[in-house]
């Protein structure tokens, strides 16, 4: 009883729960009641298993769509525009874990420009993204009253109604995706929530894959470099040198290879100590990549030594680059005044390929002219024809240098 009033209650066995109230005493219309609320309960498994349907849809929609792109930023506007489109979201933003691990990048937008929020960086538990990724659970504000405590409405959005879910297991997610201001004005509602949830999935597969690529690419390209000077290191020149040489066999190409030895070497390092020899190893490193097309291949060959394969180039313009970067390491001079007496030279051999050639008798005839500019005074660029013949008491013992400059490369 209220104020007088006798109401009837009938439960209609709907999940959740839902109660009809009618003011009145309907108990004689009990066969009608059990019929309208055996209605309503079959409308509402009807509307919840459409919107279960609705959500699938959306997931596959979303795993098809993400399985064709490739780069991440592809995959990541792609999630984010589909998820925001799925809720009918005017804006949205997704974030990941930056390159240290230890904050959150907003990688990419929707309804907004991303240079306006790309640089700041997110403290995992720090603000709506920060607190949702932290914790692995997702964020549901229905409108106006409802902000977290410290939170407050930003200028660019129009209402207080936002979801923002993980992307990825609770324990480890790989991103949040947050979505703000429904196109109609309304606040988002609970089927929202579940239909951002069920589109989770393919987020995380699509967003793990990308990250996988990524990372697989950073761990061969390390396995590539050489730490000291940053060019390709030397296991990384024999596996381009064949592929190289094949490839010119096959359109009939020439290719030219120049081996670089920094002069007296040693005598720097004594004078000058071992960090300034790193030093001039790095610099000297930056001139090469400076003086070469894009698509040459620079490598630190071991110690003091560098080699660069010119594919397509034949010995009359390799000449001319070899001389070029020759003049350049002679007018280098380092950045550290502590270093103004130092003075570096460089010598260079060069030799060109002929059709079959192996990979090592090219490097052989290579160090062979590296020999010559050596014993004509060093400081020059000294050429080997591909008809010329290499005498074995004019050049340096290949096989000691390379298993010894080998055995350095594994050490370091």
């Amino acid at each position: 009883l209220s104020g007088g009033h006798l109401w009837t209650l009938v439960g209609c066995g709907t999940r959740p729960s839902a109660v009809l109230l009618l003011q009145g005493d309907w108990m004689r219309s009990a066969p009608a009641l059990s019929l309208l609320t055996r209605n309503m309960r079959l409308a509402w498994q009807a509307h919840v298993s459409a919107a279960r349907a609705d959500r699938r849809r959306l997931s596959q929609q979303l795993a098809r769509s993400v399985a064709r792109l490739r780069g991440s930023q592809t995959v990541w506007n792609a999630v984010l525009s589909k998820m925001a489109q799925a809720v009918d979201a005017r804006t949205g933003a997704l974030a990941v874990p930056d390159s240290s691990e230890r904050h959150l990048q907003i990688v990419s937008t929707y309804g907004y420009p991303l240079e306006l929020v790309e640089h700041p960086r997110i403290d995992p538990g720090v603000g709506v993204v920060g607190s949702v990724f932290q914790s692995g659970r997702a964020l549901y504000v229905p409108g106006r009253g409802a902000l977290p405590a410290g939170h407050r409405r930003r200028p660019r959005y129009a209402t207080d109604s936002f979801v923002a879910v993980p992307v990825g297991p609770a324990h480890e997610p790989l991103g949040v995706v947050c979505v703000t201001d429904r196109r109609d004005g309304q606040p988002f509602t609970r089927d929202d929530v579940a239909a951002l949830r069920a589109m989770v999935a393919p987020a995380a597969l699509a967003l793990g894959r990308e990250r996988a690529m990524a990372q697989a690419e950073n761990y061969a390209h390390a396995a590539a470099i050489d730490p000291l000077s940053g060019a390709f290191n030397r296991r990384y020149f024999h596996a381009r040198l064949d592929e190289e040489l094949q490839r010119s066999r096959r359109h009939r190409l020439s290719l030219t290879l120049l081996m670089i030895d920094i002069d007296d070497f040693k005598s720097i390092n004594d004078s000058f100590g071992h960090l300034a020899g790193d030093t001039v190893i790095r610099d000297i490193a930056e001139i090469l990549r400076r003086s070469v097309r894009i698509f040459d291949v620079c490598a630190r060959f071991g110690g003091e030594e560098f080699a660069i394969i010119m594919p397509g180039s034949m010995a009359e313009s390799a000449s001319k680059v070899a001389d070029r970067i020759r003049e350049r390491i002679e007018a280098y001079r380092p950045f550290d005044r502590t270093l103004d007496a130092m003075r570096v030279t460089a010598s260079v051999g060069l030799a060109e390929s002929s059709i079959g050639m192996p990979g090592r008798e090219l490097i052989a005839r290579a160090d062979h002219a590296l020999y010559r500019a050596k014993r004509d005074g060093k400081n020059r660029v000294r050429t080997l024809g591909p008809d010329e013949t290499i005498h074995p008491s004019g050049s340096r013992n290949l096989e000691v240098r390379t298993a010894k400059d080998a055995d350095t490369d594994e050490a370091r």
